[in-house]
């Protein structure tokens, strides 16, 4: 009803998760969390902790054992914040918290994530959320928001927009998160354009473990970034997604703002951890080469680089490898 508290089951609380959690909860949300066991003991013992500029900021969240579990609370919304290659781990059991009206968020990178999800749950229930800000974790589970440039993009991913969609964008930004709604061709766009951009430093700082403010000052390597954005650009244009005329300087521009810190491809290979290359290089890759008149080698090859490290660290079987790079 409206004017009632939300419920939000948070699934994923690092960077991410953590700081759109943190946002809700300060706009009067009740949130239920789901994570690791570790990360849940965080949360139990200090809450939700993240220092955006100069403040500091601590809110409550209850936990959970389990993603399933958070159904006892009958949940409004549930949002899902984590690394979209586990997506297909997590998804059976957000499936069944999911009751009556409850709708689920994506929040992760790449594309088709809430296509995906819509395997799962009814896609009327289902909506995106293209995010603008980045943040770093510490061992003690404090967050810090590293940088944020407004807005955010929320949208379903069918003709309708749920009310309680809508009342997540003014919660968002009555606390500072600034937002836009977007309906559902506009949040594919949005999310089109943020993979863009995701695409062309990700796995040049994962193949060479360079700090994006590294990639961006290096000649070659710079070059690579600017080849990257122009073969996701050209799939855009087959799409029918238009940015303006300047897009790729504005891109660049953006590029160079990046910091000098590493991306989350680059920390996941470290670690040796699945990477997200599938949702977003393979993603571009992928329905460009459904095109036969797009050059889209420099994807190609830095797709099979990502991956063959994956191969490497024991987080990819040696056969599997996507139909489109082989």
């Amino acid at each position: 009803m409206p004017g009632e508290k939300l419920t939000i089951g948070a699934v994923g609380v690092g960077p991410v998760g953590t700081i759109l959690a943190t946002a809700l909860s300060r706009a009067g949300a009740n949130i239920i969390v789901a994570d690791l066991p570790s990360r849940n003991d965080q949360i139990q013992n200090f809450g939700l902790v993240m220092r955006w500029n100069e403040e500091l900021l601590k809110e409550p969240a209850k936990t959970v054992d389990s993603i399933s579990a958070m159904e006892e609370f009958h949940p409004d919304v549930i949002f899902i914040a984590t690394k979209a290659c586990i997506l297909e781990k997590v998804m059976p059991s957000v499936a069944e918290a999911v009751k009556g009206d409850c709708i689920v968020l994506s929040v992760h990178n790449g594309i088709g994530t809430e296509d995906f999800i819509a395997k799962y749950v009814n896609p009327d229930r289902v909506s995106r959320m293209v995010v603008n800000y980045a943040g770093g974790i510490d061992e003690h589970g404090n967050v810090k928001v590293n940088w944020f440039n407004p807005p955010n993009f929320l949208g379903p991913l069918g003709d309708k927009v749920d009310p309680k969609l809508e009342r997540i964008v003014e919660m968002l930004n009555s606390v500072g998160l600034k937002s836009e709604l977007v309906d559902s061709k506009g949040i594919k766009s949005c999310a089109y354009l943020k993979t863009t951009l995701n695409s062309a430093l990700m796995p040049i700082c994962g193949v060479m473990g360079l700090t994006m403010k590294e990639a961006m000052t290096g000649k070659a390597t710079r070059r690579l970034a600017g080849d990257l954005l122009r073969e996701g650009f050209s799939v855009a244009e087959k799409l029918g997604y238009s940015y303006g005329e300047n897009i790729w300087e504005t891109c660049m521009g953006y590029l160079d703002k990046g910091g000098d810190h590493h991306p989350s491809m680059t920390t996941d290979l470290q670690c040796k951890r699945a990477t997200e290359i599938e949702f977003i290089n393979g993603k571009i890759l992928e329905i460009g080469m459904k095109f036969k008149d797009l050059d889209m080698e420099v994807n190609r090859v830095m797709v099979s680089m990502i991956m063959s490290m994956e191969v490497r660290n024991g987080t990819r079987d040696p056969g599997n490898f996507p139909e489109y790079l082989v």
